[in-house]
């Protein structure tokens, strides 16, 4: 059977759009891969949008808390303290410094000027302290135009302390050997002729001592303190004069009122014999003065108050009464202290002291009494921090028989001085600063003033009315120690008198004293010296008639074993 294929419409359909549909993707295909290149600037464009605003709402919902009820149940605590054992404190001892139980220093200077000098000492001892110091010193130098100057020092001291309990026991020995010669004139201005054994003046001093006192730590034991010291001096003219001397004082703590923290009740005491003799006069003299007192204090106050009893005896026995008074003050405390107080005394200026003070003196002297009838003072301390201190004095005093130095006119060639006595008033007044830093640097400067009113003179005889002054020292590294000091002492006054007893009045100029020392240690123990004295050269009147040396050196050296 012969089989005839016939196609379908939809057949015939779909392949005639075939064969329309594939030209025409062939030529499509072809515009396609053409290059077109297009030229033109670019222009970014954001389309607009909208926002959506969307509120957030908050939906509240109301929620009611349960009605709260409690009650508190009392519980007892019942803590158990341990305490820790507390570590005791442990001190780290610093490495004491080294001592050396001798130390001597010699040296030379201008105007033949030996120097030497010797210090021996036990170290360190909880129970006693012994020590021994010798010194020479001599001046054989010429001042221009003046009489033979040389002069002299030689002196040995002995010392020692022994520690008790509650006491110290202190003893001192010493004998002192000066020799001056009265210079104080012009050969060429006077005919006479003089040696050196002429204007020789040798001075020889003897003391000896001994103190006990109390070292209590507790405040309301009986302090008691007693002392006996014995002084001999001597000259070259058959002067000498001898002294005795007890001293004592005691006092105790009470609460006898409950209005101030404390009460003192004490005494003091001093008793002193001497004997005087020189070529015209043989004497002997005795003073007493016994001084009860009560004190207290009170917070920051304090106060004494007493009575000064003193008993003269020689050709005519006398008693006086001298009131004393003190009231002190701590501002700060040990920052700044005032004080302020009366008193009175009489005293006895023997031929020790004043020969030691003008060693061109007279050998015989018209020794007399000096009375102070009155005498306020005032005082202050101050501190600031560590390394400043300042202090400042104050006394205004009226004097019956005080005491001047003028030169004896009754024999040429006037070179030596006697006394004259006159009722005074003084006022006086001593201010002082100092800085310091441990052993490297210290600073001090002072003024000080006397205001003499005699009633008979015409001027307080050589008390230089004002003396201004300073010290520095400094020390670098421990290897190089500078030291330098100036002090001025304003004009005063020498009362001179003519054939036919006219006193006439010399002015002594001022003058300005500047020094300097250097010391280079070496080693710990040895080391050089170097001293300069009257750096200006000036001609300096202490006494009348008396020109010191100008400019001095003196160069040495030391060292500890």
């Amino acid at each position: 059977m012969n089989s005839k294929h016939h196609m379908s419409p939809i057949r015939i359909v779909f392949l005639m759009a075939l064969l329309f549909i594939v030209p025409a993707s062939v030529s499509l295909a072809q515009v396609l891969n053409e290059q077109v290149t297009v030229i033109g600037a670019y222009e970014p464009v954001i389309p607009e949008s909208n926002k959506i605003v969307i509120n957030p709402s908050a939906s509240e919902t109301e929620v009611k808390l349960p009605e709260m009820t409690y009650r508190i149940e009392p519980v007892q605590l019942k803590p158990v303290l341990t305490p820790e054992t507390i570590p005791s404190v442990k001190l780290v001892g610093e490495p004491q410094k080294k001592l050396y139980r001798n130390y001597a220093r010699a040296g030379f200077g201008n105007y033949t000027s030996p120097y030497l000098e010797l210090w021996a000492n036990t170290l360190r001892s909880k129970t006693y302290g012994l020590g021994v110091h010798l010194k020479h010193l001599s001046s054989s130098g010429e001042i221009k135009d003046y009489a033979i100057a040389n002069n002299s020092l030689n002196l040995i001291e002995f010392q020692g302390q022994r520690f008790l309990d509650n006491h110290t026991l202190t003893g001192q020995a010493g004998f002192r050997r000066n020799v001056v010669h009265h210079y104080g004139f012009k050969p060429a201005e006077f005919d006479i002729f003089v040696t050196d054994d002429n204007l020789k003046q040798r001075f020889n001093r003897i003391n000896a001592a001994v103190d006990f006192k109390s070292v209590y730590s507790d405040k309301d034991n009986l302090n008691h303190r007693i002392g006996l010291a014995f002084n001999n001096v001597s000259d070259r003219f058959d002067t000498r004069e001898n002294n005795i001397a007890i001293n004592g004082s005691a006092d105790k703590r009470f609460e006898l009122f409950s209005f101030t923290d404390y009460q003192q009740l004490g005494i003091e005491t001093d008793v002193s014999f001497t004997g005087y003799k020189d070529s015209t006069l043989k004497q002997n003299t005795t003073l007493v003065s016994v001084r009860p007192f009560i004190g207290t204090e009170f917070e920051m106050y304090a106060f004494r108050l007493g009575l000064d009893i003193t008993f003269k005896g020689d050709t005519v026995s006398k008693a006086y009464l001298f009131p004393f008074a003190e009231a002190q003050l701590r501002i700060i405390d040990d920052a700044l202290t005032v004080k302020a107080g009366i008193t009175g005394g009489l005293k006895r200026h023997g031929f020790d002291e004043l020969s030691d003070l003008n060693p061109f003196v007279q050998s015989v002297l018209p020794l007399q009494y000096t009375r102070e009838r009155f005498t306020f003072y005032a005082m202050a301390r101050a501190s600031a921090g560590k390394h400043i201190n300042l202090s400042a004095s104050f006394k205004a005093s009226t004097i019956e028989n005080a005491y001047f130095f003028v030169n004896d006119f009754s024999q040429e060639p006037f070179n030596r001085f006697t006394l004259i006595y006159d009722d005074a008033d003084l006022l006086a007044g001593r201010f002082e600063a100092e800085f310091h830093t441990a052993e490297k640097v210290r600073v001090k400067a002072f003024a000080a003033f006397e205001k003499w009113s005699p009633k008979t003179e015409l001027h307080a005889w050589h008390k230089p009315a004002s003396t201004i002054g300073g010290e520095a020292y400094y020390n670098l590294g421990d290897k190089l120690i500078v030291s330098a000091k100036a002090k001025y002492n304003a004009k005063q006054y020498a009362r001179l008198e003519n054939e036919v007893g006219s006193v006439s009045v010399e002015t002594l100029k001022g003058y300005v004293d500047l020094g300097m020392g250097l010391e280079y240690r070496y080693t710990p123990a040895l080391s050089a010296f170097l001293n300069l004295n009257n750096l200006l050269g000036t001609r300096n009147y202490i006494w009348y008639n008396y020109p010191g040396y100008r400019f001095t050196v003196m160069g040495g050296l030391s060292y500890s074993f």
